[in-house]
């Protein structure tokens, strides 16, 4: 199924903006191969793979014409709010359908008798039964945690303990006071080199790319602007400086300055404009979002995972229990964990002898 088809199906598809800019990166050339179109990509591809590890600009041009694949055969887009936007359609079909959903209510086990999942406990004792139990939540705190290390394989404990995992990311936004018109939409924002690089967890970023929102009217009051900007760090650093929140509230304060003053240089009176700053450090992913490490989007595409590829989604041994999202399906974001739990409620209806159907409502 496109994803397009799909979004027909949640009352979505008139929601979508199909970006037409690319994003200004002047080291990539290449760019003119956005007449690719994902079935040809998906002919291709195996053409443009290394037989080396990829360094870290060839992950990056892999995905961006991945990306402008997917756009160019409107086959993705962005839906108008977000993923929130995704996310409360999704829900609303779900309760529509007799489900429940309780929010604010951390899982810590699951519930195990004779090998079979039936059911979960919360943080605060309560517990549900169930046929069928769905992990949705971090690999690694659902398999080791959750099931206490109990239904593994080898290939399980090998991606576990050799992680490659996204990067994770300094995630900074602001409001900005005005319109920012020559500031356009664009697949991957407009990256520009800095005079004066931003220190970001000891390393020194001599380019910036800011992505602009202003095509969204939900994102920002009217005639304001969000602005997004963001980098690759290293976990382990910011871990080590959350234990001093003094020194990490400071680390985030002097990011966004330096955010800032990147562009002031290319937008020039912006400062004074600033309104609302926000950063989240992997830190922040990891409180709010239980993802090991801070990992936005799980598993790094390498010789064992490539985006066409999944691990198991169920555990050796382990009866009545399946995982779905970004821990299971390579690539993460939105689309992947709508599709992954669109997949596994297939399965589940195959071993339930029950015809899956899908269609609008």
């Amino acid at each position: 199924m496109r994803t397009y088809d799909f979004l027909l199906q949640l009352d979505l598809a008139g929601k979508v903006i199909f970006l037409k800019h690319l994003a200004t990166i002047a080291t990539y050339p290449g760019i003119l191969l956005l007449e690719f179109t994902f079935s040809v990509w998906r002919r291709t591809s195996w053409l443009m793979m290394p037989q080396q590890p990829w360094s870290g600009a060839a992950k990056t041009m892999m995905m961006l014409l991945f990306v402008l694949a997917f756009q160019h055969s409107k086959s993705a887009g962005y839906i108008v709010g977000g993923a929130l936007s995704l996310v409360s359609s999704v829900e609303e079909r779900y309760l529509a359908l007799g489900g429940e959903i309780n929010y604010n209510s951390r899982a810590d086990k699951i519930l195990v008798e004779n090998d079979r999942a039936v059911g979960i406990r919360l943080a605060d004792g309560t517990e549900h039964r169930a046929d069928w139990v769905i992990s949705a939540a971090d690999g690694r705190t659902t398999i080791f945690d959750m099931l206490g290390g109990a239904y593994l394989d080898e290939n399980i404990k090998s991606k576990y303990n050799n992680p490659k995992l996204f990067q994770p990311l300094v995630y900074v936004g602001l409001r900005i006071a005005c319109k920012l018109e020559d500031l356009p939409a664009s697949v991957g924002g407009l990256n520009y080199p800095l005079s004066t690089p931003i220190m970001v967890a000891g390393e020194e970023m001599d380019t910036i790319d800011v992505r602009s929102y202003c095509f969204d009217p939900s994102m920002a009051p009217q005639g304001k602007t969000t602005l997004v900007v963001q980098f690759t760090t290293d976990y382990d650093y910011w871990h080590k400086l959350r234990q001093d929140l003094k020194l990490y509230h400071a680390e985030k304060a002097a990011i966004v300055q330096g955010v800032i003053n990147g562009l002031e240089e290319r937008f020039p009176g912006i400062t004074g404009q600033v309104e609302i700053t926000d950063v989240a450090t992997p830190i922040t992913w990891e409180r709010y979002t239980g993802n090991w490490r801070g990992s936005y989007e799980g598993w790094m595409f390498d010789s064992d995972f490539s985006m066409m590829s999944s691990m198991r989604k169920t555990l050796p041994g382990l009866d009545k229990f399946y995982m779905a999202g970004q821990w299971v399906n390579p690539g993460g974001g939105m689309p992947t964990a709508v599709m992954s739990g669109n997949h596994t409620i297939q399965m589940i209806c195959r071993k339930d002898k029950k015809i899956f159907k899908s269609y609008k409502p």
